[in-house]
């Protein structure tokens, strides 16, 4: 059986809104493999979770293999469904310090919800807090299984988005600070801003990035880190940069 979900060796797309996969307003969710067990990257808004483990079902992946789960920011399509996995899976839930507050104890306008509810979001969906299991400062590394990942810290879509590099795989993944073809995640809500965003793209330089996982639309599998340098050149100049809610179909 040839699976529609395997993306590399080790990285699986286990639900997506864009693609059909899990909830429309689900971010791409993915899974990393990591020796014996796995790594869920994101969580999804938390609508229809159902989905999501169906996909891992599908796989042939056995739920209690997987072990941690990395949220590179709090916003609802990511992080909204981080306590039912906390929960239902027993996954250590991993972000920054600035996301987990968020998370944590975040109000409605600090998550971006006064600014979304009822246009991106249903003017009912109520936010489902998590506390994080284990928060990261900018550069820190940690082992999980045999993967090694460095948290990169980059405040600009969010206080305290994360980038999350797989180091032996050159894989980064980029939430919705930066995107295929230099796209970055520039919204117009609390905590999103494009001074932070000039004054942090640096930290993804030099990374000699290969695969670039972020968190919606297209996957890169090869020079991605030719993708992350468009978008600090674009934020060199004197405009605005390409942002991505011009092509999202929910804004």
């Amino acid at each position: 059986m040839i699976s529609e979900m395997r993306i590399t060796r080790d990285i699986y797309m286990v639900g997506d809104g864009m693609r059909g996969l899990s909830h429309e307003l689900d971010c791409i969710i993915y899974l990393l493999r990591s020796g014996e067990n796995y790594i869920m990257v994101d969580a999804g808004v938390g609508l229809d979770n159902d989905l999501i483990l169906r996909n891992i079902d599908e796989e042939g992946i056995e739920r209690d293999r997987i072990k941690y789960l990395l949220i590179t920011h709090s916003h609802s399509d990511h992080a909204g469904g981080a306590r039912f996995f906390q929960e239902e899976l027993g996954l250590e839930v991993i972000t920054t310090e600035a996301e987990g507050r968020l998370m944590e104890s975040g109000t409605d306008e600090e998550l971006g919800l006064l600014a979304t509810r009822g246009i991106v979001y249903p003017s009912d969906y109520q936010y489902k807090h998590c506390k994080p299991d284990r928060v990261l400062v900018d550069g820190e590394e940690i082992r999980l299984g045999d993967k090694v990942i460095k948290v990169i810290e980059v405040p600009s879509h969010s206080p305290g988005s994360a980038c999350f590099l797989v180091k032996d795989e050159k894989a980064l993944f980029s939430g919705d600070v930066v995107f295929h073809n230099g796209t970055i995640g520039l919204g117009n809500w609390p905590g999103c801003s494009l001074a932070a965003y000039r004054e942090n793209i640096h930290k993804l330089g030099g990374l000699g990035v290969e695969k670039l996982f972020p968190g919606h639309f297209l996957v890169v599998l090869r020079d991605g880190q030719k993708h992350i340098d468009m978008a600090i050149e674009n934020l060199k100049k004197p405009w605005v940069p390409p942002a991505w809610q011009h092509l999202h179909p929910h804004y």
